[in-house]
């Protein structure tokens, strides 16, 4: 992905409107070793010979169907699926699989038919898990924000009672403050510069944020060069803490504001605009004014977020042609890739306990909001809008992911709520309004 807008991370702003760039996590096909595939063949065989000794057999097209659906042979699979159901149409098992296999193919309609047939049999509150995590939108998403103008960049403070976030409201990116709940918004910079991604450090007081504050040519929005600055709340104290000619942008606090991750393209020499250039990781020891550059490649690395124990950094890169979401420790060492075949992703973030990381995927054509182990397992997709929804961040507690999207609109704030998944009426209510919009 030509990185020709310059912003390693998700919207580009251009007055009192947002352009999507698309980061990338994986893709391509499911890879299968050569003994894998030989034990896949041999139990296809099997299969097959279990059918032709019991061609009635509504369990055997399913466990047939079931190997099929494993190698991704989708055609053959959602066959055999068919077969099963024919023989008993109330084979439930089946019929999840079926509606597995009519999703991963974007046959929604149809999948989401066969879901709620299971949840309105008798057996449909065991399939309510299941489906829930398939259908996409398993939790409740409320709206925080309103207006007119857009409302982007949440980030939940410590003690989870108030949210940073920024606002065009007053024709230019400002750092806003509100409660948790939406409501006591207060405004924390006033400039006719851009103010934007404000990220808590660990201390309630301390907010990192980029500004365009220290270019002072009269350029456009996309043309212009950001430092990074930190706020004390307390004192109502500003201060530039990376001041270099180079693009310096998405923080990420850690020990109080101590430590800092942060993206710069400054060590690319290349004659260039600076937009596009190949953008690293750096490390910033606050206390010790010492920097360490992380990444060195031809590519573009960025969006970092610290563990909570500040051991690693997760951040995104297109070393392998598409960006994919990484770790890597403060000395720029033990790097792990998390993340593939997800379609294009970015923007992750730990829970504060570190067992879990929200980012998005355009998986599905636009950004979704998803979560995965923090061994990039066990991934959930969380929203299914035909909207943008892009950078989520976990409260401290881990009830809640904020994030902002453009579904109404506007980019606003939303949240979601993590402690009270759909129940079997609420699924069943959400697939009779998603079938019918279809």
């Amino acid at each position: 992905m030509k990185k020709s807008i310059r912003n390693n991370y998700i919207v580009l702003f251009i007055i009192g409107a947002f352009t999507a760039i698309i980061f990338s996590c994986g893709g391509g096909q499911k890879v299968i070793k050569k003994d894998e595939a030989v034990f896949a063949g041999s139990k296809i065989l099997f299969l097959k010979e279990n059918i032709r000794s019991n061609p009635g057999s509504a369990e055997n097209h399913y466990q047939l169907a079931q190997a099929y659906f494993e190698l991704d042979s989708l055609n053959a699979a959602l066959s055999e699926a068919n077969k099963s159901l024919e023989i008993d149409s109330s084979f439930n098992q089946a019929k999840l699989l079926r509606g597995n296999i009519r999703l991963k193919t974007g046959q929604l309609k149809d999948s989401y038919i066969d879901y709620l047939s299971i949840l309105l049999s008798t057996e449909g509150e065991n399939y309510v898990q299941k489906i829930r995590a398939k259908f996409g939108e398993p939790y409740p998403i409320h709206q925080l924000t309103r207006g007119e103008f857009n409302n982007a960049f949440p980030y939940f403070s410590p003690d989870d009672k108030r949210i940073a976030f920024q606002s065009d409201r007053d024709g230019n990116w400002e750092i806003y403050l509100m409660d948790a709940d939406g409501t006591q918004e207060v405004r924390l910079t006033n400039n006719n510069d851009q103010d934007e991604m404000p990220v808590f450090s660990d201390a309630e007081n301390i907010i990192a944020f980029t500004s365009t504050r220290d270019d002072t040519g009269k350029k456009s929005r996309m043309n212009m060069k950001r430092n990074i600055f930190l706020m004390d709340l307390n004192e109502g104290n500003v201060a530039r803490e990376i001041d270099h000619e180079a693009d310096d942008w998405y923080p990420a606090l850690f020990d109080d504001g101590k430590e800092m991750a942060y993206v710069s393209e400054r060590d690319d020499q290349r004659d260039v605009p600076f937009q596009e250039r190949y953008s690293d990781l750096y490390y910033r020891n606050v206390r010790k004014s010492q920097t360490l550059r992380l990444t060195q490649n031809e590519a573009d690395d960025g969006s970092p977020s610290f563990s909570s124990d500040g051991k690693w950094i997760l951040f995104t890169s297109n070393r392998d042609g598409l960006f994919q979401i990484y770790k890597i420790d403060k000395k720029g060492q033990m790097l792990q890739q998390l993340t593939s075949d997800i379609g294009n992703c970015g923007s992750p973030h730990w829970s504060h306990d570190s067992k879990k990381i929200t980012f998005f995927s355009d998986v599905n054509g636009n950004h979704d909001i998803f979560t995965m182990d923090a061994t990039g397992g066990n991934i959930v997709r969380l929203t299914k809008s035909q909207a943008q929804d892009s950078y989520p961040s976990y409260s401290s507690d881990k009830r809640k992911i904020v994030f902002h999207s453009n579904r109404s609109g506007k980019y606003q704030i939303y949240w979601i709520d993590l402690m009270n998944p759909l129940g079997l009426d609420e699924l069943i209510d959400e697939l009779e309004e998603e079938i019918n919009s279809l």
